[in-house]
């Protein structure tokens, strides 16, 4: 069974191989590596980089819900993949331009293709460093963003497994800041020593 959404990726999956520096861009927006790595480097500027004390707390605290968020979106994923929740086969595995688009761009994943796992992760930590600055939570949603697009261009991802990740990695942020509100003491007791050893 194929997506809904098939034609729309199939029409961007067409895209590989017509601009080789899109393709180099897309190469490295895709991987299992650059973006994580910019979304930790981001929360970890926001944790240290701030010198006004009442910013630096209310950023420490976004980057908690955010980390929280996107370790509970890679749970809600894999709980669903544990499930047996697989609806349709990866794009690669249907369409031909899709698998050249994989075999240029990424590679060819066998992990059920929704929902998006990576989409939950970018997501989840947007939205949870949203609830707490939301001027600082706008580059994680473009590098969520940027994430998602290339693995639909890389023929990984239909649109509808990045839409169905997002809404976990969104869910999953809200059930974060709903706990850490909740249990507001844990938080405050991570921060006091935290500070004790010069780590906030």
């Amino acid at each position: 069974m194929t997506s809904p959404d098939s034609q729309l990726s199939e029409w961007i999956t067409g895209l590989v191989g017509k601009v080789y520096l899109w393709d180099t861009a897309m190469t490295l927006l895709a991987s299992d590596f650059f973006i994580p790595v910019c979304i930790s480097l981001f929360l970890l500027y926001l944790w240290f980089g701030t010198r006004d004390p009442v910013q630096r707390v209310k950023n420490q605290h976004g980057a908690m819900c955010a980390s929280a968020s996107l370790g509970l979106g890679c749970l809600g994923v894999q709980l669903l993949n544990n499930v047996g929740l697989d609806p349709w086969l990866r794009p690669f595995e249907v369409s031909a331009s899709a698998g050249r688009a994989a075999e240029v761009i990424f590679y060819q994943p066998y992990d059920p293709s929704f929902p998006a796992n990576m989409a939950a992760v970018g997501f989840g930590a947007a939205t949870g460093m949203w609830f707490y600055r939301r001027k600082s939570s706008i580059p994680l949603f473009i590098f969520a963003s940027l994430w998602s697009l290339a693995r639909v261009y890389a023929g990984v991802h239909y649109p509808l497994d990045i839409l169905g990740g997002a809404v976990i990695g969104v869910f999953m942020a809200c059930f974060s800041y709903g706990l850490i509100r909740l249990f507001w003491f844990l938080p405050a007791i991570c921060f006091w020593l935290a500070r004790k050893l010069y780590l906030a």
